[in-house]
């Protein structure tokens, strides 16, 4: 499995041993019998005779016999824990739990369910911190700059200056109600940059998008936002990038030597910021798992009036 599918496996275990009758069998049962890349041929016999007892807080013993308690009691506390979850997606809770041999209503009926909506919707919701976790961000590596700063950046060539000497990091502060440039600045030429928003209405797609970054590739670094055939900078009102509101804000990047070619990742008209959600994450998480040399970047703002 991936991390993050280990990550969600566990993190179900631990909300499981709430349920009364998820004792020390069905802890050890559980990620062996809904491991996502288990089989759904292997019997739940083969997994307590091979093993449960190699798992060090049971040791040798018959745990075949008593399987189907064992597996019963594991689907009745996925139902318990998550019955209106998953009454909403579809599933027949009763048959589920009442179900014999070669029914729907068999483990693999919670084990579908499981990965195919729990997961989707716990990935959703955890996505961010799971990339940020790997962040290795260099100080400045993207900064918003006004009007007046571009210009004078651009007189020098726009070079981003160092942070300055500090005993502590300080959340760098941008203006609310004012046009601005977006400056990155990552030495990783020809890399695919995948720049994401969040903040606490959202999260969608900055970077590849038709309203601010047709182009993902970074040709030559620093790269500006927005670019020069996006929506936004044909906007006659020239905001470039603004925000109304004050808060905090957060930027991601990841950046791909291998570029992707997702459907959601080509810019079109009719989705001007690609939203972030359930499936377009797992399919990137799934791609990203196929990679080995790609970065995560992170950095936050303060938005003040």
């Amino acid at each position: 499995m991936t991390p993050a599918e280990v990550k969600f496996l566990n993190n179900i275990a631990a909300e499981l041993k709430k349920q009364p009758g998820f004792l020390i069998r069905e802890e050890v049962f559980f990620p062996l019998r809904y491991d996502k890349n288990r089989p759904v041929t292997v019997q739940d016999r083969q997994i307590a005779e091979e093993w449960m007892p190699k798992d060090s807080r049971l040791g040798k013993g018959d745990y075949a016999t008593s399987i189907g308690t064992t597996s019963q009691n594991v689907r009745r506390a996925i139902t318990n824990q998550y019955k209106e979850e998953m009454e909403k997606d579809g599933v027949n809770v009763a048959l589920l739990l009442n179900g014999q041999q070669g029914q729907r209503g068999t483990w693999r009926e919670a084990y579908s369910w499981l990965w195919n909506y729990k997961y989707l919707r716990w990935l959703e919701a955890h996505s961010w911190e799971i990339l940020q976790s790997k962040a290795k961000s260099p100080a400045n590596w993207l900064q918003f700059l006004t009007e007046e700063e571009m210009v004078a950046a651009q007189r020098k060539g726009l070079i981003i200056p160092p942070p300055p000497p500090s005993v502590k990091k300080v959340t760098p502060t941008v203006p609310a109600n004012q046009s601005l440039w977006m400056v990155i600045d990552l030495a990783l030429q020809n890399y695919q940059l995948l720049l994401l928003s969040g903040s606490q209405q959202k999260q969608c797609l900055l970077c590849p998008s038709s309203a601010y970054a047709p182009n993902s590739i970074i040709e030559k670094s620093p790269i500006l936002l927005p670019q020069k055939h996006s929506w936004a900078a044909q906007d006659e009102n020239k905001q470039n990038f603004m925000f109304e509101e004050a808060g905090k804000e957060e930027f991601l990047a990841i950046a791909l030597e291998k570029p992707l070619s997702l459907p959601w990742l080509t810019p079109h008209e009719e989705e001007a910021l690609p939203e972030w959600n359930a499936e377009r994450i797992k399919e990137l998480f799934d791609e990203l798992e196929q990679q080995e040399n790609w970065k995560v970047f992170y950095q936050s703002f303060e938005v003040q009036f």
